[in-house]
């Protein structure tokens, strides 16, 4: 028979759905939660002891398919939900080989480990896998099974100790490394290996790490268009490969935990959440110069004695004083450096005057890479910069910035239009030419940046090859914080020709987690942004981040004494000072005895709702019922979920450490500050994981 008879054949018979399919894939060392007293090697050598310790986590425990936040099993899991839609849930299996609990059923309830094959040597994986009975639980667990897949790292196949008894009518897939190929052998079924590599990662755009379960789901993707392919591949397993260059290359950042697979999805998370596709196009000459995070400098201080019990300020503390950066409070900063506009500065008298006193390292307590910009969004509706070349040169030099910008101007808005655009984009590449002339005569200590602007790709690659002509070695792109991200890689195309080995590119006011490794393809090094520490209060529902990539809402308990526009409204529509009070207090203590365990999730809603229904109010006065009902099942839903997830006792950051419970309460600077500070840690802990990701495929 051939192939387009049978596939005829099976599309009339549906004999395809008959099929059994079993997934076989590794644990990963990322959890859904991550308690400092995890189970160790030592806990699962003993039962009874594994009994007690499993007992003290029981607060941790969950299924297996929802404990593991690593990216191979986010996509998986994703695949396995795909596959189950087009064959039917009972079709579909999943086994998980544990370095812990060995193989063992995505249904079975397990509490965080930390054991791993990945660190230990061939005889140490074979004997504790001989403990773990792998060989045999894995022998027993394909029997009945049509089409199997595994997923796993060269270690973990080796626990396998192939070859097991298999038959003849059973095809067997196996997404492997070229190095642990060799593990796969003498096997009576229809074998396939996929060998996989940084090759192999950089064709599908995906990176290694997670590459197996991207493959997976991008299989899954494939079935679901196209319902007989599932029995070709199981016929020719070779069609498996074959079936990866059907769908679009999407390069993802898990958007939900991998609970949410099985619920209802809330909303706290953007379609931004998904990663950028890396452009079809060399690395940029730069790319070893690596990539660094600079936060703006905008007062994010708080109060390092501040009583949360009682919400009482340190007494006569000084703002600038006392007051305490967010990279004084964790041990090492969340960021790189951070970057200091002249506006800002100049917003304030005393502010500027302390600065000129003392410095801008020993002012932001700061002594690692310092940048100094004009700030162009303080002025861009001026005809020109109020600032002139040797000012800001001398500024720079004087007050001891590491990094100095030339002098912009912004071309947004109403200044982009033919005409106005035209002369702004003179100005700035003249600003630009002044400034790195003036830098040489001068013999000034900073590194000079030129600040570029345009109004499209080839406005603004034709600025950069300028000003690399000119010797800067450090070029940064304004006007660019509103513009998509796809728009950006345009831009980022545009100039990549021209970039050298030694050119670094800084972007201003962007900072976006799923287009960092297209940035960093195309010659991104730095960038800048207050997004993730500002989301923790302008944020309508993202005000929490986690390391999986959720976000959750923060829950609104504003100050009855410290009137708002909506309390104000609410006391001037009859409504009690005092009963207001009542409900304040009982919505902010909910939150805590919940937090100790001593109110339900029900009973704490209930509670926060009767407060946040009066807070409805809308800041002109007016109620429109549907609205408010909208809005009150909305909270309802968000808050629900934060208290479910309860994300803040479940993070290692020094915020939550600390404050707890008191980092999910919306509810003045000292708690809304701190938790934009969880926030910026859990950013840059993702940007760092990210680089060092990148720098394993490398090597």
């Amino acid at each position: 028979m051939t192939e387009s008879s049978l596939t005829t054949s099976l599309a009339s018979t549906s004999l395809w759905r008959n099929l059994r399919v079993l997934i076989v894939t590794s644990c990963t060392g990322e959890k859904r939660f991550k308690p400092t007293s995890q189970l160790t090697l030592e806990d699962f050598k003993d039962l009874a002891r594994l009994q007690f310790r499993s007992n003290e986590l029981a607060e941790f425990a969950c299924l297996a398919s929802q404990m593991y936040t690593g990216l191979q099993h986010l996509r998986l899991m994703e695949g396995v939900e795909l596959l189950r839609q087009s064959c039917g849930k009972k079709a579909v299996d999943l086994l998980i080989l544990s370095a812990g609990y060995g193989l063992i059923p995505e249904n079975q309830m397990i509490v965080p480990y930390e054991v791993t094959f990945n660190i230990m040597k061939g005889p140490e994986i074979d004997e504790w896998a001989e403990f773990l009975e792998v060989h045999q639980a894995f022998e027993k667990a394909i029997v009945g099974y049509d089409l199997v897949f595994l997923l796993l790292g060269e270690k973990y196949l080796r626990s396998l100790r192939l070859p097991v008894e298999t038959q003849t009518e059973q095809t067997l897939i196996f997404l492997a490394s070229k190095t642990s190929a060799s593990y796969v052998r003498h096997l009576t079924a229809k074998t396939f290996v996929v060998t996989l590599s940084n090759l192999e990662a950089k064709h599908y755009r995906y990176g290694l790490v997670g590459l197996k379960g991207f493959l997976l789901k991008r299989f899954a993707e494939s079935v679901s268009t196209e319902a007989e392919l599932l029995h070709r591949v199981y016929e020719k397993p070779e069609v498996f490969t074959q079936s990866l260059e059907r769908i679009p290359t999407k390069l993802e950042l898990p958007e939900v935990t991998v609970n949410s697979i099985h619920e209802k999805k809330v909303g706290n998370n953007s379609k931004e959440d998904k990663f950028i596709p890396i452009p079809d196009l060399p690395p940029s000459p730069n790319i070893h110069l690596g990539m660094q995070y600079f936060i703006p400098e905008w007062d994010d201080r708080v109060d390092p004695g501040y009583d949360f019990l009682k919400d009482v300020s340190t007494p006569n503390r000084n703002l600038y004083e006392n007051d305490v950066y967010a990279h004084e409070i964790f041990t090492i900063p969340n960021y790189d450096g951070i970057l200091v506009s002249k506006v800002v500065v100049e917003d304030s008298k005393t502010k500027k005057a302390k600065i000129n006193e003392i410095g801008i390292h020993k002012f932001i307590h700061f002594q690692g890479s310092v940048m100094g910009d004009c700030g162009a969004f303080g002025y861009f509706k001026e005809e020109v910069p109020p600032y002139n070349t040797e000012e800001i040169l001398d500024y720079y030099d004087s007050l001891g910035f590491n990094y100095g910008v030339s002098i912009d101007h912004l071309i947004v808005g109403q200044f982009s239009e033919p005409g106005i655009r035209e002369t702004r984009y003179s100005l700035t590449i003249k600003n630009a030419e002044d400034f790195i002339q003036k830098h040489r005569i001068g013999g000034y200590n900073f590194t000079p940046i030129g600040a570029v602007q345009g109004w499209n790709p080839e406005s603004y690659a034709k600025a950069v090859k300028a000003y690399i002509d000119m010797g800067y070695e450090y070029i940064a792109l304004g006007g660019l914080a509103r513009t998509p991200s796809k728009q950006i890689i345009e831009i980022l195309k545009e100039i990549h020709p021209y970039l050298t080995s030694r050119t670094r590119l800084h972007l201003f006011g962007i900072a976006r987690i799923n287009a960092i490794p297209a940035f960093r393809h195309l010659g991104v090094t730095s960038f800048d942004s207050a997004s993730p520490l500002r989301g923790a209060w302008l944020d309508p529902k993202a005000n929490y981040y986690t390391l999986s990539g959720k976000k959750h809402a923060a829950v609104r308990i504003p100050f009855v004494d410290k009137y708002s526009i909506r309390i104000k409204h609410l006391l001037n529509n009859g409504f009690s000072r005092d009963d207001l009070l009542l409900l304040e207090q009982k919505a902010i203590q909910s939150l805590r005895k919940f937090d100790i365990g001593n109110l339900s999730i029900d009973e704490t809603l209930q509670l926060l709702l009767a407060y946040d229904e009066l807070l409805e109010l809308p800041r002109d006065g007016k109620v429109d019922p549907k609205a408010k009902e909208r809005r009150q099942k909305l909270h309802k839903v968000m808050y629900r979920e934060l208290l479910q997830d309860k994300p803040w006792k479940y993070c290692d950051c020094k915020i939550c450490q600390i404050i707890g419970v008191e980092a999910v309460i919306f509810r003045g600077n000292d708690r809304n500050r701190r938790r934009g500070f969880h926030n910026t840690y859990v950013f840059y802990k993702q940007f760092q994981e990210f680089l060092q990701s990148e720098k394993q495929h490398e090597h």
